[in-house]
C-alpha cells in the first residue's frame, strides 16, 4: 500500500477491471498492493497469521502462503523463529518479456534473505533486504511458462508491499519512484567473450552472481557510462546481473555460451 509503485488504494482494482491500462508505457498484468491487511502497522504488526485468509484480503483469489502478517497495508512474512512466504495465483508470463516490481525491507536488524521463485525455480539472485524499503525490478524473459510467483525467506522475517508485473517494451524504460529509468542493456546474450553494458544511468554498482547466488564479480559504475566487460575465466552456464544504487535494484539474466 505505500506509495513507491501504487497511489490509490483503488489503484489495484482499476488494472484488472481494464487489462489495457498502462503505466508509463507498460501494460500492468498483475499487482497488489495489500491495502486489504488493515491491521497492524510495520513498527508493530499483527500477531495472527493471516495465511488462512488470504483471499479475502488480497485483489484476486487464489494466493497461498505460511506465517503472513498483517502490517497496516503492506506484509510481514515469518517470525523470529519461523520463515515465511506467499504465492502469487497463476499468472500468464509466456507471451512477451515482463518486468516485476516490487518493495520490500527487513525487520529492523535481523540477518533476512529472501529469495524469489516461479514454480519453485529461482528467479534473479537471493535478495538482501534493508531495514528500509528498496524497490527490486526483476526482468522476465518472453517465453517463461504461465506460474505463480512466491516470495520466501530464507532467513529470518521480511517485509512485502506493491507487487507489479507489466508486459510490454522493457527494452526501453521502467518507472521508478519520481522518474523514468532507462533499463541498462546488456548484449549479446547469449554471450561468449564479452558483453556491452549500457544504459547504466543512476545506478552505482553491478554484481554478477552464479545460479547458486555466489557473487563472482563486483563492477562500481559511475554516471551513464558504457562498459565492455571480459567473461574470461567464466564457465558456460546460466548468471544473474544486479544493478543497484540507493532504494532501486535491477536484475536480469546473462546466458554464457562458449565456443559461439
Amino acid at each position: 500500500m505505500r506509495s513507491m509503485l501504487l497511489t490509490s488504494g483503488s489503484a489495484v482494482i482499476l488494472f484488472f477491471l481494464f487489462p489495457g491500462f498502462f503505466l508509463k508505457g507498460q501494460q500492468v498484468v498483475f499487482a497488489e498492493d495489500f491495502s486489504g491487511f488493515i491491521t497492524g502497522t510495520h513498527l508493530t504488526p499483527s500477531t495472527s497469521d493471516a495465511s488462512g485468509t488470504l483471499d479475502s484480503r488480497t485483489a484476486v483469489p487464489g494466493w497461498t502462503g505460511s506465517k503472513v502478517y498483517s502490517a497496516g497495508g503492506e506484509i510481514k512474512l515469518g517470525t523470529a523463529s519461523l520463515t515465511g512466504w506467499i504465492e502469487t495465483p497463476s499468472i500468464n508470463l509466456s507471451e512477451e518479456d515482463h518486468i516485476l516490481k516490487f518493495d520490500i525491507s527487513r525487520w529492523p536488524g535481523d540477518a533476512s534473505t529472501v529469495q524469489v521463485y516461479i514454480d519453485d525455480v529461482p528467479v534473479g539472485d537471493v535478495i538482501t533486504p534493508e531495514d528500509e524499503f528498496q524497490t527490486n525490478i526483476i526482468a522476465i524473459p518472453a517465453g517463461s511458462v504461465p506460474g505463480k510467483i512466491r516470495f520466501a525467506g530464507l532467513t529470518k522475517r521480511f517485509f512485502l508491499d506493491n507487487i507489479s508485473i507489466e508486459r510490454g517494451n522493457v527494452s526501453s524504460s521502467f518507472s521508478v519512484p519520481g522518474k523514468v529509468q532507462e533499463k541498462p542493456v546488456i548484449y549479446p546474450n547469449p554471450a561468449s567473450d564479452f558483453i556491452r553494458i549500457e544504459n547504466t544511468g543512476d545506478f552505482s554498482r553491478m554484481e554478477i552472481a552464479d545460479v547458486s547466488g555466489r557473487i563472482i564479480k563486483i563492477i562500481l559504475l559511475s554516471g551513464k557510462d558504457n562498459k565492455v566487460l571480459s567473461l574470461e575465466g567464466l564457465p558456460a552456464g546460466l548468471y544473474f546481473i544486479r544493478f543497484s544504487s540507493g532504494k532501486m535494484i535491477y536484475t536480469s539474466r546473462l546466458v554464457i555460451e562458449k565456443g559461439r
